[in-house]
């Protein structure tokens, strides 16, 4: 994004998992020209929300992907309404929509690009929303042999995979194993910038990780990895077997482990796992 004037907008990014968070808790600090109509863009250019000349006296807010990979958007801003509000119902000041496509949708409106920037906040999540999984498909030990690296917390596991993260799998293994992609697909995100792990949740933020946009629009997630320890990209199509990491110890994490889930993606950058079939291996 351009900067544009001394003016600073904080904008949340909120997920709900406990485990994994992906850039979780963190506070962006963007400069913003705070009355102008100028597109803002995040998640190195993943969207862009841009607000067009008024009509009526009411400026047009609108929401676009710059990525061709499907995305969960929550808008939320003061002042922000409808077109068409039903009578006698107060303004809403969220809105939800599904970017499938490149098309620009419209939000909502407003009257004050001012405002709006001062109290805009921005939640999303990659993949399809409520997507379906496809239960005949099988799953490839993400480490191998899978002998060599234990299950050390399965689904409904007590420490962290409750709630949206109900069914994940956590795999002891040393820092610098190699990681598979558990099933065909395209990389959706990534991050492994991060230095930083430990048993407490203010260390979530940091950890590394590939997320994986499978055909049924679910994504294979992949957590705790080592610093630089990805060797994938964003938009990259993998095959089940390819080497897409190494595993480390980041973020809410108390030993060296991978953790991988399968999710689908909902509204107000939330997520849920999904139960899923690894396939058996000789040890």
């Amino acid at each position: 994004m351009p900067l544009m004037s001394q003016f600073s907008l904080t904008l949340f990014f909120v997920f709900t998992l406990c485990v994994p968070l992906k850039t979780l808790l963190a506070q962006e600090v963007v400069n913003q020209n705070l009355s102008t109509q100028a597109p803002s863009c995040y998640d190195a250019n993943r969207f862009c929300i841009s607000i067009l000349a008024p009509t009526n006296g009411k400026y047009e807010v609108y929401a676009q992907r710059k990525v061709p990979l499907p995305l969960v958007l929550t808008l939320s801003a003061s002042g922000l309404t409808s077109t068409l509000p039903p009578s006698g119902l107060p303004p809403k000041s969220t809105s939800n929509v599904f970017l499938n496509d490149d098309t620009p949708v419209l939000m909502g409106v407003i009257k004050s690009p001012r405002r709006f920037w001062h109290s805009m906040k921005v939640s999303w999540t990659s993949g399809k929303l409520n997507a379906v999984h496809n239960d005949n498909v099988t799953y490839l030990p993400p480490l191998r042999p899978a002998g060599n690296y234990p299950i050390v917390q399965g689904f409904g596991g007590g420490y962290s995979h409750t709630g949206a993260s109900r069914y994940a799998l956590d795999f002891a293994a040393p820092v610098g194993t190699p990681v598979l992609a558990a099933r065909d697909g395209v990389v959706i995100d990534t991050k492994d910038d991060g230095q930083l792990g430990g048993a407490s949740k203010q260390f979530a933020k940091h950890a590394n990780f590939v997320a994986i946009l499978h055909d049924d629009g679910t994504t294979g997630e992949y957590y705790h990895l080592k610093y630089k320890g990805v060797v994938v990209t964003r938009e990259q199509k993998v095959i089940a077997g390819e080497l897409i990491g190494y595993s480390g110890n980041t973020g809410f994490s108390s030993l060296p482990h991978l953790h991988f889930a399968v999710y689908r993606a909902k509204y107000e950058g939330r997520y849920m796992s999904v139960p899923f079939t690894l396939k058996n291996e000789p040890e």
